[in-house]
């Protein structure tokens, strides 16, 4: 009997010594559940690369630019790049063969660029940022296999999580079952096996507790990982886990894919308003209402800020879009935080795919439609079309001719006469850019001009096209006038007054001879710097034209504040003013207010001698359209010689 207490006692060390054992190698499968050091590591290294070429061919572009800028995102690059020589990640990189020869080129790279960064010139940057553009689709796919590896790497801690979990189970039935029999044992034993009993049995329940505390600690790690701390709504980790599992069941199932991106309208205007705490507790009330709505809160995720998805398979775009049409107006009612009543929208993009399967397409595809929305005002839907690609690859290649057509020099001037609107001779120019395109030919500012102002390369093309057209006003025999047309863009910087008047210097135009036109757009803001760098340039003596005048937000308060020396009557008013009344009751209003406030008026787009008669019945100062000329790139020869 001894003998068989001995062993069952033994046996007991031996288990608990093993589900020890279980125990801590549960813990560390659970640690690898928190780590994700290949794809966050990947993502900073790619991250500050495209940041650091960003940087770099905005450097090429802009004469501004300091260097340092630009060496100090280069040593920050450099640090980053040690990344892939170490850790989780140089681990990762070293078992594709493809991945270190990426890992060699981007070295290579680097190390040719922290060498001669000081020794080369724009043109050679850029020339060499082509060289790097080759590397961004490369870096694209470590970053996404980085990903997959992690993702891989969760499911099979999760498969050996499961495994650990059955065997401790088992152990601990055992466990059980052989205390049970060891008390039937000890009670034909002594006090001193009764007492060895007694602690047996308190081990089984230390252990059982051992167990049920790791069961909820497991199931609050699985929890965390795939879960948002803020909304408790599932995360971006596992959406990017079940969009794969829904493409998986959508190709078995022949099913469509549908991926939905909502980003809330103006939140940070709420955070900016009434600060984080309710801009936390307005995405926990939103969570709050997608999730008790009737949809599977298993398709609704927060991916982070304030940007949302929502995930299905075998949905026609219809009911797609009828579904985030439900969404949306879950969203859109009013919220209740800290006693004040907040109303917020959201746009949403929408791709709906029976073919592309391939999970990080479906995502850009998705985002690429949630701009669309975006752009077009709050609270827009936007299904994905194939033309949305193609505009955005259109736009990334019209960016790029224009960063060389700045370079190249194939930006010119041309310039249309403005008339006395009773003697009909020349008062002075207007210059006009245009694009000397070496494949489409000659490009009229409409084409290009809004791609040049979302880039900001619209400085540095805005600040030649005034260079020129002074220089050639200076050489003129007949001091006409010259305008020019100046981008929102250009007067939301401070510097540009200080621009302006060091090209008037350079090229000896005397200041009252240029005329700067400005649009209404660019003066309706909050900010100051328009109306006060206008100011400080008319008072030195240079002309300010509002142009377009009748299509925007002018107000009379705001033609008070700056004193316009000319209105622009907008060319929709002048084309209309022979066939509609009221186009000749505007156009009247504007010339009377014009005298009124001592300015003069201009009359764009005049084809006709009938628009022209009335024009002067309507006391319009001068006058301009193509019954005076075209946009030539040459001027009259007697403004010109005299």
């Amino acid at each position: 009997m001894n003998r068989i207490l001995a062993g069952i006692i033994f046996f007991l060390f031996i288990s608990t010594g093993y589900i020890s054992f279980l125990v801590h190698e549960r813990q560390q499968e659970l640690q690898k559940l928190t780590h994700y050091t290949d794809s966050w590591s990947a993502a900073q290294l790619v991250s500050q690369y495209y940041r650091f070429e960003s940087l770099l061919g905005l450097y090429t572009i802009d004469d501004t630019m300091n260097l340092d800028d630009v060496r100090m995102r280069l040593d920050i690059m450099l640090s980053q790049s040690d990344l892939i020589k170490e850790g989780d990640l140089g681990r990762y990189i070293e078992s594709n063969i493809a991945h270190r020869e990426l890992a060699v080129t981007l070295e290579n790279t680097l190390s040719y660029l922290d060498d001669n960064l000081e020794k080369m010139n724009r043109p050679a940057l850029q020339a060499y940022l082509k060289k790097m553009h080759t590397l961004d689709a490369q870096l694209g796919r470590l970053s996404s296999g980085a990903l997959n590896k992690d993702v891989n790497s969760i499911n099979n801690a999760n498969q050996k999580i499961q495994t650990l979990y059955y065997i401790y189970s088992t152990t601990s039935v055992l466990l059980i079952i052989l205390s049970a029999i060891l008390g039937v044992l000890i009670f034909y034993q002594n006090r001193n096996i009764l007492r060895a009993h007694l602690q047996v049995k308190s081990l089984a329940e230390e252990l059982q507790k051992s167990k049920e505390k790791l069961q909820i600690q497991n199931a609050k790690l699985e929890y965390d990982v795939y879960h948002d701390s803020l909304t408790e709504m599932n995360n971006r980790q596992l959406f990017w886990s079940d969009l794969n599992k829904t493409i998986e069941m959508a190709e078995k199932n022949n099913d469509a894919v549908t991926v939905m991106l909502f980003d809330l309208d103006r939140f940070k205007e709420v955070n900016d308003t009434y600060g984080h705490d309710a801009g936390d507790m307005l995405l926990r009330q939103i969570s709050d209402r997608l999730i008790s709505t009737s949809l599977t809160s298993d398709t609704l995720y927060r991916l982070g800020g304030d940007e949302f998805a929502f995930l299905s398979s075998g949905l026609t775009e219809s009911r797609a879009v009828s579904r985030a049409q439900k969404i949306c107006e879950f969203i859109s009612q009013p919220y209740t935080i800290y006693n004040t009543i907040i109303n917020i929208t959201t746009c949403v993009g929408i791709v709906i795919s029976e073919n592309e399967r391939r999970s990080d397409y479906l995502y850009k595809f998705a985002d690429l439609a949630l701009y669309e929305a975006k752009n077009e005002g709050s609270g827009k839907i936007k299904v994905f079309r194939q033309r949305m690609l193609e505009k955005l690859q259109e736009s990334r290649t019209l960016e790029h001719d224009m960063a060389l057509a700045i370079v190249n020099k194939e930006f010119v001037v041309y310039y249309q006469p403005i008339v006395d609107s009773f003697s009909q001779k020349i008062y002075s120019y207007e210059a006009l850019i245009r694009w000397v395109h070496p494949l489409k030919g000659l490009l009229s500012p409409d084409s290009f001009i809004p791609v040049a102002e979302k880039t900001g390369m619209i400085n540095e093309m805005g600040k030649a096209v005034l260079e020129i057209a002074c220089r050639e006003a200076a050489g003129w025999a007949v001091p006409a006038k010259i305008s020019v047309n100046v981008s929102p863009v250009q007067l939301s910087s401070k510097a540009f007054a200080g621009i302006v008047l060091t090209i008037l210097k350079e090229t000896g135009l005397p200041p009252d001879r240029l005329e700067l036109e400005v649009t209404e757009s660019s003066l309706f803001t909050e900010s100051a710097t328009p109306i006060n760098t206008l100011n400080k340039l008319r008072t030195l003596g240079v002309k300010i034209s509002i142009d377009d005048f009748g299509t925007g937000y002018s107000s009379l308060s705001r033609l008070s504040r700056l004193a316009f020396d000319k209105i622009k009557i907008d060319k929709s008013f002048v084309h209309s003013i022979s066939t509609q009344e009221d186009a000749l009751t505007i156009i009247k209003l504007i010339t009377g207010m014009a005298k009124s406030l001592n300015m003069k008026a201009v009359a764009e787009g005049v084809e006709t001698q009938e628009q022209l008669t009335r024009l002067q019945a309507l006391g319009c100062d001068f006058a301009q359209g193509y019954l005076f000329g075209k946009p030539q790139p040459c001027i009259d020869e007697e403004i010109r010689n005299g």
